[in-house]
């Protein structure tokens, strides 16, 4: 084996490029892990980070027509004539995008995204703004902060208010635009190692899941990260058929935007390297273009954002007694949460038992065929699809383990569940592998499966889609989107004081501050409101029962100083929680102090 190794070693068409490769690795640890300070790395970060992420983004559009150009016979005819698959996919598409209404699911994660495009829109920096205000006209960032998420997604969220001009739903289109573009790639990986009826198969499992539905009309990141785990896996599949530089820059640079898409997506790295190792057996030469040579370094701001997130405590949430993110207390009950979730045979959550199903009974097929093959005395050599299904499904498999040690990932938790996409993806190609496998032995499995999968649609699918589980439940959202519908009535311009988030009020250009601020300004409050600065000033408390009889009361954390006069101007329930506006009437002046005699 060793002997292989450095035979393979001696064919790199330039030997030099060794030598550099082992000098990124060097430098890429030293820089990101010893050199620079997190305090630094986050100034880095946020002044540079957006020409890093369009520099890398730039060079995958360049490799990507590259390649695409070379492969013209073979995806034209496909687009020019797209016959019962294209129509199937427009199908499937049309079910994700209708079972949920286009709304924020995850606050104030959403929101953070939406920041940091706008912030990324505005002034070419990496930042999440939580203050703004109008001046001569225009709407002016005043105080932001670096956000623990990956950019890749709030960046490509800003290209498009680049070229269209700034507006919330932007994120929304992205997100509906990601949808038949991850369904078109989940079918094609399951057509390059079944047929044609097991591929759709696969398509419609993930595409009658409500869970897809739920990000696929919200404004999380999840949809990006799923359609960029499936491009990359597919990119794996066309440098394995036939690796050469192009094909291998692209797929270098895909993992690298894919590492910039979730927190934990870097893992996949891993695949990528085994499967270029895989490709240079197969040609029997190493393969090292420059964008394969640099690829330690262009991983080094994502050790940069680790390090600073690792290093600031109030990024990471936490719950009260909590003090680790990671821990083997969290084992058992995400265990659980996982069982529940993927084996959940009630509307309550957006999974797919039946999905689930189909999917184990396909890992265990694979686990046996593999076992088998690995017992032959001659085995034959694996087909690319496979191989790259080996390595990126136990790269799935690494990831869902590790979020079982995560404090916030109970999979059957409504807000969590989303963490599983990835597994999703899995269970749907390994299902596919196994109608295929029974298909081949006379069985119709595949009829057999759809006419499951419409019972299962019928019976639990369209019951879970109507729930709504995600915008229902999100009660705080539907306080938020109250407060701005009222803030909407008032005549502007006004200030408004919330007792949750400024975020959301800043993208709808609500000049936000929250009441622990409110409390401290009152002069500048006074000073803004004789100058017509505000023509109002409207304030957001949470009510609370404060006697057995049921009478409320504001919240402590909610009230403002005894100099505050108030009115009330509307009240409304949220599950549990009462949330009322205010509007301040006038502050009065601060008692004279008494001097102390001599």
């Amino acid at each position: 084996m060793i002997r292989a190794i450095l035979t393979l070693w001696r064919t790199t068409p330039d030997p030099r490029r060794l030598g550099w490769f082992a000098g990124c690795a060097v430098a890429s640890v030293a820089v990101g892990f010893v050199l620079i300070p997190p305090s630094f790395a986050k100034t880095l970060i946020a002044g540079w980070g957006y020409y890093f992420i369009l520099g890398l983004f730039s060079l995958f559009v360049f490799y990507a027509w590259r390649v695409a150009a070379s492969r013209r016979d073979s995806w034209q005819p496909a687009l020019r004539r797209p016959g019962v698959v294209g129509l199937a996919l427009a199908a499937a598409t049309v079910v994700v995008i209708w079972s949920d209404p286009f709304r924020h699911k995850i606050l104030f994660d959403e929101y953070v995204l939406q920041g940091t495009a706008l912030h990324m829109h505005t002034t070419k920096e990496i930042g999440t703004v939580i203050r703004a205000y109008e001046i001569a006209g225009s709407w002016v960032p005043i105080d932001t902060f670096l956000d623990k998420r990956p950019y890749f997604f709030p960046f490509l969220v800003s290209l498009v208010h680049d070229f269209t001009g700034y507006r919330l739903a932007n994120l929304f289109i992205v997100n509906a635009a990601l949808a038949p573009c991850f369904l078109a790639l989940v079918y094609w990986l399951a057509r390059t190692v079944t047929g044609r009826g097991p591929a759709l198969l696969a398509v419609g499992l993930l595409a009658t899941m409500p869970l897809l539905g739920q990000q696929a009309t919200g404004a999380g990141m999840e949809m990006h990260n799923l359609t960029m785990v499936a491009l990359v896996m597919a990119l794996a599949v066309l440098y394995l058929r036939a690796p050469d530089d192009d094909r291998l820059s692209l797929l270098v640079l895909g993992t690298l935007l894919l590492s910039q898409s979730r927190y934990e997506s870097v893992i996949f790295v891993a695949a990528t390297a085994l499967v270029i190792a895989a490709g240079w057996w197969r040609v029997r030469r190493v393969l090292l273009p420059w964008p394969a040579v640099v690829a330690p370094l262009l991983l080094v701001p994502y050790a940069w954002q680790a390090r600073f997130v690792d290093a600031s405590p109030m990024l990471w949430q936490l719950a009260e007694g909590q003090t680790s993110r990671f821990g083997l207390n969290y084992l058992a009950g995400n265990l659980e949460g996982a069982w529940g979730f993927f084996f959940n045979t009630t509307t309550a959550i957006a999974n797919s038992w039946y999905l689930s199903v189909l999917g184990a009974a396909g890992l265990a097929w694979t686990l046996i065929r593999a076992w088998r093959w690995s017992r032959r005395p001659e085995r034959g050599e694996i087909s690319p699809p496979l191989l790259m299904l080996a390595a990126y499904g136990a790269c799935i498999a690494a990831n869902l383990g590790l979020l079982m040690f995560y404090y916030w990932s109970r999979l059957d938790d409504v807000m969590a569940s989303r963490f599983a996409l990835p597994s999703c993806l899995l269970l749907g190609l390994l299902a596919a592998l196994l109608v295929q496998a029974l298909e081949e032995r006379r069985i119709p499995a595949a009829r057999f499966a759809a006419l499951g999968l419409g019972i299962w649609v019928l019976g639990w699918g369209v019951p879970a889609t109507a729930r709504h589980t995600y915008t229902n439940m999100n009660l705080v959202m539907q306080e938020v989107e109250w407060e701005h519908d009222e803030l909407l009535r008032r005549p502007g311009p006004l200030l408004f004081i919330t007792n949750k988030s400024t975020i959301p009020f800043v993208l709808w250009h609500v000049p936000t501050i929250i009441n622990g601020v409110g409390r401290q300004r009152a002069e500048q409050i006074k000073y803004h409101l004789r100058e017509g600065t505000f023509r109002d000033v409207i304030i957001a408390q949470a009510l609370r029962p404060t006697s057995a009889q049921g009478d409320m009361g504001v919240d402590p954390e909610d009230l403002m100083p005894p100099s505050y006069r108030l009115e009330t101007l509307a009240e409304k329930r949220f599950g549990g929680r009462w949330a009322r506006l205010s509007r301040l009437v006038a502050i009065d002046a601060a008692p004279p102090v008494a001097l102390a005699g001599p």
